[in-house]
């Protein structure tokens, strides 16, 4: 799919928030964090493994019909619900993508994930602010009358919910220098990952609050996993690396029950001096892992891979922490939530 740059909206979203205070209510002394990557609707991978214009134009097709099955507007309805369930003061979600479909001179948005979930909180009386978009990758293809073309724009996304007691500041955002190179039939592009940050104050703790989506390891192409590894270092010595308490909420695409080498990089996270707070909190627990929760599945959750977590760096400890849209009381309509499990924390600071 080519590159498509008709989001200066997206890009400038993060430059007017420069300085917020946005309220937040939260117990003396800790903070409920969580992270859920929502699900863009598809893998891509008839996209990725088509190897003639035919075929490209086809796997466009499939992934559209396969966007439309997820059913958005209803999965944001239930990913509202589950943050409604503990209303965290913060939220970093990975995925929350727009599609667009039509002329190229003029597509029209077909789903919207964050209109969408705003909208899905605020009719269930939760009231959440946006502070922060990451623009990450823009991917465009023609459909079979090759007229009509379907656009992404995939976003990361952090949400403070609007209550007295926190102060947000310095919000920005990034872009990672090593990024994964891809070429279809329909061009070629680079699958971009970054960040987001902002300057938290509560209760006169100061702390760094980051958002992120690392890339994917595929056992095919190792190369997937140095660069995996890269970004987790990149985020590190970037944005994660300064003397206030950091807590992260990401799918890093790490799996640190150990099913593949990606925990090369859950390693490296801890090396890098995170803690794992999952890890931490429950050490003997069961391993509650977040991925893929597949439709096909009438009643069970159907994960096996641990690769989304809350990383905190510095003075805070872990209270408690569990998933978020895994059980199968949260399915709708037949559809998990998310193809991820989300995670909620309960974090105190300054703890020594």
């Amino acid at each position: 799919m080519q590159r498509y740059s008709r989001w200066n909206r997206v890009f400038g979203l993060l430059a007017v928030a420069a300085l917020l205070v946005m309220p937040v209510a939260a117990q003396n002394g800790t903070v409920k964090v969580m992270t859920y990557n929502v699900n863009e609707g598809s893998d891509f991978l008839e996209v990725l493994s088509a190897q003639t214009p035919a075929e490209f134009v086809a796997a466009v097709q499939i992934t559209l019909n396969a966007v439309d099955a997820s059913n958005p507007p209803l999965r944001m309805q239930a990913v509202a619900h589950q943050i409604a369930i503990n209303q965290p003061d913060l939220v970093g979600l990975q995925e929350v993508s727009t599609w667009l479909v039509g002329p190229p001179s003029n597509p029209v948005v077909r789903y919207d994930m964050l209109q969408e979930l705003v909208a899905a909180l605020a009719a269930q009386g939760q009231k959440y602010k946006v502070v922060g978009i990451v623009p990450e990758f823009q991917l465009a293809g023609p459909l079979p009358d090759l007229t009509n073309y379907v656009f992404l724009q995939d976003t990361d996304v952090m949400l403070a919910r609007d209550e007295p007691g926190m102060g947000i500041a310095n919000v920005q955002w990034g872009i990672f220098p090593t990024l994964l190179p891809v070429s279809t039939p329909g061009g070629s592009f680079n699958v971009t990952r970054g960040w987001g940050s902002a300057d938290v104050t509560l209760h006169g703790q100061p702390f760094r609050f980051i958002v992120t989506h690392l890339e994917s390891y595929v056992a095919q192409a190792p190369a997937t996993l140095l660069i995996q590894e890269a970004q987790a270092y990149e985020l590190a010595t970037g944005p994660a690396n300064t003397n206030m308490p950091v807590v992260i909420a990401g799918d890093f695409n790490a799996d640190a029950l150990g099913k593949d080498a990606s925990i090369a990089t859950w390693h490296e996270m801890m090396n890098l001096g995170f803690t794992d707070a999952w890890w931490t909190r429950y050490p003997n627990a069961a391993a509650a892992p977040t991925w893929p929760l597949l439709d096909s599945s009438a009643n069970n959750a159907t994960a096996f891979q641990r690769i989304d977590y809350i990383w905190t760096k510095g003075n805070v400890r872990p209270l408690n922490l569990s998933q978020a849209g895994a059980a199968h009381q949260d399915k709708t309509g037949g559809l998990w939530p998310s193809d991820h499990a989300g995670v909620r924390a309960h974090l105190q600071f300054g703890h020594n």
